[in-house]
């Protein structure tokens, strides 16, 4: 190839990665992504905090316009699934790649070209919507069975701290692990 040749080249690439930009699938995305905290971007876009995504508008996005849209759409889809929707094979999987991050151990592989180890940093993130939790921030439900006097000093100190049992229970477990 000649100069002229690359260079044409480049500026139709150019005007296509222009115009894909404009386009609402991205918008719609990027708006949504931006404002949940999980991208930034230097251009002014409109933020959609509120916005339903179809999942392979997402993923169109990000294998045409924007890779990040990748890497972060496992995660956001598993904090704000309510806000995605998208046929039983695309939710299949998310569902098997958010499975992947949660056992720890089968980090190999990849997702639309992207590697599991670039996928789960986001799964990990605080957001500016601290509503939503990261994974290793989320509290776990447990049951125990006390005897009725165990109950009775557990709502006293409650009582008398102005603390939940939770997190009086959760102080002696961390004064237990220190000591």
């Amino acid at each position: 190839m000649n100069k002229k040749a690359v260079l044409k080249k480049i500026d139709k690439l150019a005007q296509l990665d222009k115009k894909r930009r404009t386009d609402p699938r991205y918008l719609k995305i990027m708006g949504f992504l931006v404002a949940k905290g999980f991208l930034y971007t230097n251009k002014k876009i409109q933020l959609r905090p509120n916005e339903h995504i179809h999942l392979n508008d997402a993923i169109w996005a990000g294998r045409f316009v924007e890779p990040r849209i990748l890497e972060v759409l496992p995660a956001a889809y598993e904090r704000f699934n309510n806000h995605f929707s998208g046929d039983a094979d695309t939710i299949a999987k998310f569902e098997q790649v958010i499975k992947s991050i949660r056992q720890k151990d089968n980090q190999s592989g990849e997702y639309y070209g992207i590697s599991m180890e670039k996928i789960r940093p986001w799964f990990f993130i605080r957001l500016r919507d601290r509503r939503s939790k990261s994974f290793d921030k989320r509290k776990v439900s447990k049951t125990f069975r006390f005897q009725p006097e165990t109950v009775d000093i557990l709502k006293n100190l409650k009582d008398r701290t102005g603390q939940s049992e939770t997190e009086i229970l959760e102080k002696l477990i961390e004064a237990a692990k220190s000591a």
